[in-house]
């Protein structure tokens, strides 16, 4: 059974979600998953494939994935990787919040030297009731700025849950044809 490992860093939670609903999916499709947050995730030896996923915060990548994919870059080069960035700057779909995103994940794999066959950006979630009272602030600040929920009674989530599922498609997809060229 092909095995696939989907690793990931959460600020909030949303990233996490995210690589639970891609785990499901290819779950689904017979394949053989593991998720694990990235500061425990195994090394990539023995995976046909890699999902990697993280939450952006104050506009940086974590340190805890950064880290995991600099010491697993030459594993990485030799199977299909994927890679998913959720951010509140993808819950805007203009050329200025598109191009800010973009710029985001492509610093990451500068900054990590992978080369991800497939990336993905999602939209991530307001999770008010997770932060303290400056980040609120902050947090309602920038929403209200940028035309979103600035509601701080709730939370509010912005992800594409059929672009999620379309994703991991592709993924399968992706494994699919190159377990069948091996």
């Amino acid at each position: 059974m092909t095995k696939i490992l989907v690793a990931y860093h959460s600020g909030e939670g949303q990233a996490k979600k995210i690589a639970e609903r891609v785990a499901t999916v290819l779950d689904g499709l017979d394949f053989d998953v593991e998720v694990h947050d990235a500061t425990d995730a195994p090394r990539p030896d023995g995976f046909d494939a890699v999902v990697v996923g993280d939450s952006i915060r104050l506009e940086r990548h974590s340190r805890a994935l950064t880290r995991w994919l600099r010491h697993h870059r030459d594993a990485l080069a030799s199977v299909p990787l994927a890679l998913y960035q959720v951010s509140m700057t993808s819950a805007r779909k203009d050329a200025e919040h598109d191009a800010k995103a973009d710029a985001l994940v492509q610093k990451l794999l500068r900054r990590t030297g992978v080369h991800p066959d497939r990336i993905a950006l999602f939209a991530g979630a307001l999770r008010y009731s997770q932060y303290g009272w400056v980040t609120t602030r902050i947090m309602r600040a920038i929403a209200r700025r940028e035309g979103n929920d600035a509601d701080t009674g709730a939370d509010h989530e912005y992800t594409d849950w059929q672009a999620v599922d379309r994703f991991a498609d592709d993924v399968a997809a992706l494994v699919a044809a190159q377990v069948k060229t091996r």
